[in-house]
């Protein structure tokens, strides 16, 4: 449309460099939690699960902070779900953190007698649990002291070209910036994807400046457009789909459990899928393979 038309004049879109490369194949399936429809979720034992399957995968997680400064592993605002009982994570010290209740559909599928399938761990204990496996992390509502420890850590452990890192929260975006530059990949916050999505449909989506290196959405058809998508990957931007009501199944939502929703997103154009059941998903890709980055 417009692109092709100042195309005419010798006017064209900035070129960008590749900003996802070392993710490789691992693009293609990004574990929710760990896995949570094969552990309880954020756990070592789903990330450790998770980083032995034969297909590479990214290990999707959330991340807080203990009162007395320890940066974990965990989802919810609350502990109420995961732990039933009242309070927060931020309002407690590591040592008094509770172990996690086994959620029904895991009910006789978890190994009870291991110390980490009900433990909050520590993101740091992951990061030594699982080297070299790419990772997507989510600071959420993390402090701005949270954030200087995370990427702290990041750096620490040199895994700064295999790490996604972000919210959708876009203050929470420019914090990671202000400390950490562009050193670690981040993806979109809701801001930016609106901005990106509305100038997808005026041809423009090259046309935006991006210091993104993957978009992360959830799985609505609206959503779908295989010509932002393919746009986007031009620019070196990988494209990632979570699940949105009715491909979560028993999932604690946020994951892509069903064939149909596999075969939904792949049609889509989009790189990699979000999922609770990763074993799933990993055979499903063995004769469904998603579009590949280095196709351009």
């Amino acid at each position: 449309m417009l692109t092709a038309f100042l195309g005419l004049f010798g006017i064209s879109p900035p070129a960008y460099a590749s900003r996802v490369s070392a993710f490789g194949p691992s693009l293609h399936l990004m574990s929710h939690r760990g896995g949570s429809l094969e552990h309880i979720e954020n756990t070592l034992t789903a990330f450790r699960h998770t980083s032995r399957l034969a297909t590479a995968s990214i290990l999707e997680m959330d991340l807080a902070m203990t009162k007395d400064g320890h940066v974990v592993v965990f989802h919810d605002n609350d502990l109420v779900r995961m732990c039933a009982v009242n309070g927060r994570i931020e309002d407690l010290e590591w040592k008094d953190l509770p172990l996690l209740v086994v959620p029904p559909v895991l009910f006789g599928k978890v190994d009870l007698g291991s110390k980490e399938a009900r433990r909050i761990p520590l993101f740091e204990d992951v990061l030594k649990a699982c080297p070299g496996v790419p990772m997507t992390i989510d600071v959420k509502r993390g402090s701005e002291e949270m954030i200087i420890k995370v990427g702290k850590l990041i750096q620490k452990y040199k895994r700064e070209r295999i790490t996604l890192w972000g919210s959708f929260r876009d203050s929470q975006i420019q914090l990671c910036r202000k400390h950490f530059g562009d050193s670690i990949p981040t993806y979109f916050s809701r801001k930016r994807v609106l901005q990106s999505f509305i100038l997808s449909f005026l041809g423009l989506t090259r046309w935006m400046s991006y210091k993104e290196s993957a978009l992360i959405i959830p799985n609505r058809w609206y959503l779908l457009r295989p010509k932002w998508f393919e746009d986007l990957n031009k620019v070196g931007i990988a494209v990632l789909v979570w699940g949105d009501k009715k491909d979560v199944g028993e999932g604690p939502g946020g994951g892509i459990n069903t064939i149909e929703g596999f075969e939904r997103i792949r049609k889509s154009g989009a790189n990699g899928i979000c999922t609770d059941n990763p074993t799933l998903l990993q055979e499903w890709l063995k004769d469904h393979p998603m579009v590949k980055m280095d196709r351009f």
